[in-house]
């Protein structure tokens, strides 16, 4: 089995693209399985807690807001 990322070039056209993917799935053609931009990969690996600061650090939020403040800003 192989495995496409398919992205829709023009936003007007994603429900178009959606709607022959879901057919083709229908046809027992394809398995269509729908994945949503800043959703965590199947295969990641959670950061760690310093991995975490550093990222809050470079992205200068610690003198603006809490940690977890920033985590959720981040979606960390």
């Amino acid at each position: 089995m192989k495995t496409f990322q398919v992205k829709a070039v023009k936003e007007s056209d994603q429900e178009l693209v959606l709607k022959i993917l879901q057919t083709l799935e229908r046809k027992g053609m394809i398995v269509f399985e729908e994945d949503y931009e800043g959703a965590i990969p199947k295969k990641s690996t959670p950061a760690t807690d310093e991995q975490v600061q550093e990222i809050i650090d470079e992205a200068e939020l610690s003198p603006y807001y809490s940690e977890k403040e920033a985590k959720d800003i981040l979606n960390l």
